[in-house]
């Protein structure tokens, strides 16, 4: 694989400039601040993107704020690579609310997304998701950032993993980090027996709580079972003592019960009464601790949500507004940029000086020549006529052939000299009014015609008008801007009265569970019904009072007027009342033990099924712990196997650089030590020199992505800063070597680099920022 081009729209403080590389070496060369980590980062983003690694929702990374343009509103760009042969263009788009990721088959202009994995969390296909290379490996293994020697959060595992499915001869996929998640997503849906909201943890508290409701069952039920064989004994004993009092019918006694059957008859019309009243305040008493003071606060909760989606309503309306005007001022920007029929601004504009600048060259060359011509014939008259001025006063010489001669020329040179005055001022006069009347040369002519014009004057106007045309086509795309910027305010105002909308609910939402409706109508309900259960009570208890005075009259055997009755009339009328009201009262206990409470039988059963369903919890607890232990073991054999390998190609290129450390240890972490040659000791990376630490990091990054993958190409950014000449020679010669079969591109912001690569005639291609 190797990338051919970079096309960077708006990155950083790059704007539509475009970069091409070549196979092999590539030599990006800048001085600082020139762009050299900016190109890296946009090659990283192209192919991830900027989101945080282990993720459950897409979240953005730090580096995307770090280079998002100023004053910018656009943040995108275009990668073409080639591999096995084909030519894929990626383009992205990074902005927050425009993400997005168009993957094209660069010979046919196809979109091809869908032949690429797909990832969830981010909803973006993966460009190298095929290749099982991640930002995270790509980070720590073929992209070498300055300075960056700590790897990322959670990389140690996912590079070990990828290294150790590289390793695997099976010839079966073997995902170890994705099966481990897997397994522990599993335990975690299962949860612990400690953690009261999990699976296993309701079912234990749910068996726990119905172990003790099975005992109150239990109890409850045995002292019915007893309070029943009492009422059977009372029911009978009172079958007794009411056939013994059959004959205490006498007219006096009939007579005196007469009078106290107003007395029974409220008695039992009050028991009825709180009979039923204490059915319904024993219904109602869930209902005790609704009020209406707590009622008035979550009407304000949720009147303040309901003023927070008004705001969002409000804002909304804007940005539709904002929208539409922007789409009319597009719009109104096509229909300028189409009254230019396919022409530039530019291009009229050069046009335009081209066209004035040779009718102004024209118009000087023809004077000029035109002033020489009569310069020139007015010399030659002027000489004629002294000629024969001198000839005629004999002052040419006492020769009569020499004053002949002399008068013959200035005659001659007067005649010349006055037919070329005349013939100037005639051409003089001509020119001047056929450039009075119009002089247009041929490449004026193809202007004209181009823009389909007759003539200078209508050029003139016409490109008044495309100057004017500008102005305000310029005017509409800073109106264009500073609505995107009003619309990008507002739906950041969106977002977070959004957040503040969503807590708020949440709260009303928890605080509405805790009271166990569903809504505040339900609530206000519950509160109401909580004021007539305070009703019921207190009637419940005044009839309460009152009953207890009138069987303090009737138990004590007297009338109103105070004459016994009972003793006289029936002398075991008060046993058997005693044995009627101890039936009642027997009959109320047992109703009230079972209320509520399940038969014993189905408790158990519940109990059992609930102890086989935390069996099995356990059985799969135990199971995802065992395949754990069993890929641990796995990645630690394989790794026992392949860490020879992997030590040896590491210790040889930190040979090559240093000429001194020949051996590394890497544990199943990913974790290096180097080897001390003088007392064969383990020592730390973090023990060495700072440009030690920078070979032994450039020795793994080496290693370990030749192993990884020996496609990707291999990316640095000053990577030698802390070398000296020797060891940067031998890292050059490495890098060199490596470029014959892959692509390398090496950022650097001096000429040391490239000297040393001509001292030893390797082969680069340089890109200068």
């Amino acid at each position: 694989m190797r990338i051919k081009t970079l096309t960077i729209k708006a990155f950083g403080k790059f704007k539509d400039q475009t970069i091409d590389f070549k196979p092999g070496l590539n030599l990006v060369y800048g001085r600082n601040e020139a762009g050299k980590t900016t190109v890296q980062t946009f090659i990283q983003g192209m192919f991830f993107g900027f989101y945080k690694p282990y993720r459950k929702k897409k979240t953005y990374s730090e580096e995307y704020e770090k280079y998002m343009p100023w004053n910018q509103f656009d943040y995108s760009g275009s990668l073409v690579y080639e591999v096995d042969g084909r030519e894929i263009r990626l383009e992205r788009n990074f902005l927050r609310s425009k993400d997005s990721l168009f993957i094209y088959d660069n010979t046919t202009g196809k979109i091809i997304n869908d032949q690429f994995k797909y990832d969830g969390v981010i909803r973006q296909h993966l460009p190298l998701g095929n290749q099982g290379m991640t930002a995270v490996i790509y980070n720590n293994t073929v992209n070498m950032r300055q300075t960056a020697h700590d790897n990322e959060a959670g990389s140690q595992d996912e590079v070990r993993d990828s290294y150790i499915e590289m390793q695997n001869s099976s010839g079966i996929e073997i995902n170890f980090k994705g099966i481990a998640r897997r397994l522990e997503e599993k335990k975690n849906a299962i949860g612990r027996s400690g953690q009261s909201k999990s699976r296993i943890g309701a079912a234990i508290r749910e068996r726990d709580e119905l172990k003790e409701l099975l005992k109150e069952s239990e109890a409850a039920y045995a002292k019915v079972a007893e309070n029943q064989e009492k009422i059977t004994r009372h029911q009978m004993k009172m079958k007794r003592i009411e056939a013994e009092n059959d004959y205490l019918s006498q007219e006096s006694v009939v007579k005196r019960k007469k009078e106290l059957l107003a007395s029974y008859e409220r008695i039992n019309k009050l028991e009825k009464e709180n009979n039923r009243l204490s059915k319904i305040i024993k219904e109602d008493q869930i209902y005790e601790g609704y009020n209406y003071k707590t009622l008035e606060g979550l009407k304000a909760i949720s009147n303040q949500a309901e003023r927070l989606s008004d705001q969002m309503d409000y804002i909304e309306k804007e940005m539709a507004d904002a929208s539409e005007h922007l789409k009319t001022i597009r719009q109104k920007e096509a229909a300028k940029r189409s009254s230019l029929a396919g022409h530039t601004v530019e291009g009229i504009a050069e046009d335009y000086e081209l066209f004035k600048k040779e009718e102004t060259e024209v118009a000087e060359v023809d004077k000029k020549t035109n002033v020489i011509i009569n310069i020139i014939a007015t010399l030659v008259t002027l000489l004629g006529m002294g000629l024969v001025g001198l000839a005629n006063m004999g002052m040419m010489g006492t020769s009569q052939g020499i004053e002949n001669l002399s008068l013959t020329v200035g005659v001659t040179m007067a005649i010349v000299g006055v037919v070329g005055l005349s013939y100037g001022i005639s051409a003089t006069l001509k020119k001047r009014r056929i450039l009075k009347e119009k002089q247009i040369i041929p490449i004026q002519e193809e202007i004209l015609a181009k823009y389909q014009l007759k003539d200078g004057p209508s050029f003139d106007s016409y490109y008044k008008k495309v100057v004017r045309n500008q102005k305000e086509l310029e005017q509409l795309q800073n109106e264009g801007e500073l609505i995107i910027i009003q619309h990008s305010r507002h739906q950041a105002g969106y977002e977070v009265l959004f957040e503040q909308r969503r807590g708020i609910i949440r709260d009303l939402d928890r605080k509405l569970a805790e009271y166990q409706v569903k809504n505040i109508a339900e609530y206000a309900e519950r509160c109401e019904k909580a004021q007539q259960l305070e009703e019921l009570k207190i009637r419940f208890n005044g009839n309460l009072e009152l009953l207890e005075n009138l069987l303090e009259t009737v138990n004590g055997g007297k009338t109103e007027d105070g004459q016994a009755v009972w003793h006289k009339a029936s002398p075991k009328s008060e046993e058997l009342l005693s044995l009627g009201k101890e039936i009642a009262r027997l009959e109320g206990e047992n109703s009230a033990l079972t209320d509520g409470i399940g038969l014993p039988v189905e408790i158990k059963e519940t109990i059992k099924t609930l102890d086989s369903q935390i069996q099995a919890f356990d059985t799969e607890i135990n199971a995802c712990d065992a395949a754990l232990e069993i890929l641990s073991t796995i990645q630690k054999d394989y790794h026992q196997d392949s860490a020879p390998e992997l030590n040896k190609n590491i210790g040889d290129i930190l040979d090559t650089l240093t000429q001194y450390y020949k051996g590394v240890k890497i544990d199943d972490a990913m974790k290096l030590k180097v080897i001390d040659p003088k007392g064969g000791d383990f020592r730390d990376v973090d023990q060495l020199s700072a440009g030690t630490m920078d070979q032994v990091h450039f020795a793994f990054r080496y290693g370990i992505s030749e192993l990884i993958s020996h496609e990707m190409p291999f990316i640095l950014d000053e990577p030698f800063v802390r070398y000296d000449k020797q060891r940067k020679t031998a890292a050059l010669k490495l890098l060199a070597e490596l470029s014959s079969t892959r692509q390398v591109i090496l950022f650097t912001c001096d000429d040391v680099e490239e000297n040393l690569l001509r001292s030893f005639g390797a082969s680069y291609h340089k890109i200068v920022l």
